[in-house]
């Protein structure tokens, strides 16, 4: 047997110090060393590297950071902005039915954290902006502005029926001409709407008779806009306007005093006209020279020639009757001169009764028609509070009519 060789297996160890002990000395030097964990004794090994917990499911993530912001009363400022941010994080991740109730719960917050609102506003799930804008009380203004930019009717109705609709979001309402947006707005009294926003709608009540009512009877509607809406309103919406709106009193005549000095009321400044000279210049009209007689009214009353063919030109009869009011008429002689109007001109529409009108002229005094004269003249001549803005605001410039 070579001096290398190793020992048969189950043979007894030689003697030690014979040529059997070193050959297997020698064999056992041969062998490759064992692994450290072989060697090492079983009560000696090493624990098994630990494990990396499971990711949480996002939605119970998102959940346990609304808990967070929700129930602590007193998180300070900064950790809830990193609780927010951190939201942020998560939002792609969110099913939507997370997603959605995420938003239910942050519209119900008192602070809920702004740019996750802003986030979710802007959803691309319709039902996830629509619910913010329905329900949270908290919306930033340039969001809900940023929310009907794209014209969207269901955002526009939602913006309009807040509790609180702020002018700039009016403007953009208006701005969209969705008529039940705009019916919803007009009905919403914590709605704050511009004058620019007031005298559009007052022009599209031409168009869409729905709005009448609405703009005529809000409590805010200004008086200029209210005489400008006069125009395109059935007969008992102007005497709604009429009586609510004009007034005698010493204070009144004072501030048209004040404007005449000024130069800036120039109509009827030398007040009431004898009956011939009304006559007068009533007499090319019964000839069926209408041109001739708008430039007569005008020269004596003060108005420009546009302020008078307008009032030629409204059918209902009730600017005709602020006319003949305001240069002099007595009752007697102002139902002579409506009777050979209407007979032999086509100013007012047949089917309007002669007592309405005749009402109207025992209603108005002299001051109140030449207030109203005065406001028709300024839109004329866009004077006044129907002057152009200097700086356009959010409503789209629309020609007055």
């Amino acid at each position: 047997m070579p001096p290398e060789a190793a020992m048969p297996a189950g043979d007894p160890a030689p003697p030690r110090g014979t040529p059997g002990s070193f050959r297997l000395l020698t064999a056992r030097l041969k062998r490759p060393a064992p692994p450290a964990s072989e060697v090492l004794h079983p009560a000696e090994e090493s624990p098994p590297a630990p494990q990396p917990a499971p990711r949480p499911d996002p939605g119970e993530a998102a959940a346990a950071l609304l808990d967070i912001i929700w129930g602590a009363v007193d998180l300070p400022p900064q950790e809830r902005s990193i609780a927010g941010d951190t939201m942020l994080l998560l939002l792609p991740r969110l099913a939507a039915r997370d997603v959605a109730m995420l938003a239910e719960r942050v519209a119900a917050m008192d602070q809920p954290p702004a740019l996750l609102v802003s986030r979710l506003v802007r959803d691309a799930q319709p039902g996830i902006g629509a619910l913010l804008l329905e329900r949270s009380a908290q919306l930033d203004e340039a969001d809900m502005i940023a929310a009907c930019r794209d014209g969207d009717p269901e955002r526009i109705r939602l913006l309009a029926r807040r509790r609180v609709v702020p002018p700039a979001l009016s403007d953009r309402i208006v701005a969209a001409g969705d008529l039940l947006g705009l019916l919803l707005l007009l009905r919403n009294h914590g709605a704050q709407l511009s004058f620019q926003s007031f005298l559009r709608l007052s022009q599209m009540a031409g168009e869409h008779p729905g709005l009448q009512a609405p703009l005529a009877l809000r409590t805010d509607l200004p008086l200029a806009v209210a005489l400008d809406l006069l125009w395109r309103l059935p007969a008992e919406l102007r005497r709604v306007i009429i009586a609510r709106f004009l007034s005698d009193s010493l204070t009144l005549t004072r501030i048209l005093a004040i404007g005449q000095w000024a130069g800036e009321t120039p109509v009827l400044v030398g007040g009431p006209h004898p009956a011939s000279v009304i006559d007068d210049a009533l007499e090319p009209l019964l000839a069926g020279r209408g041109d001739t007689t708008i430039s007569r009214i005008a020269a004596l009353s003060g108005l420009a020639e546009g302020t008078v063919a307008r009032i030629f030109s409204d059918e209902e009869g009730e600017a005709l009757v602020v006319l003949l009011k305001a240069l002099g008429l007595s009752r007697s002689r102002f139902d002579d001169a409506l009777d050979r109007i209407r007979a032999a001109t086509g100013l007012v529409k047949e089917n309007r009764p002669q007592e309405e009108l005749k009402a109207v002229f025992d209603a108005l005094s002299f001051t109140k028609a030449r207030v109203l004269l005065i406001y028709w003249d300024w839109f004329t001549r866009r004077a006044g509070p129907y002057a152009e803005p200097a700086e356009p605001g959010l409503v789209e410039a629309a020609p007055l009519a």
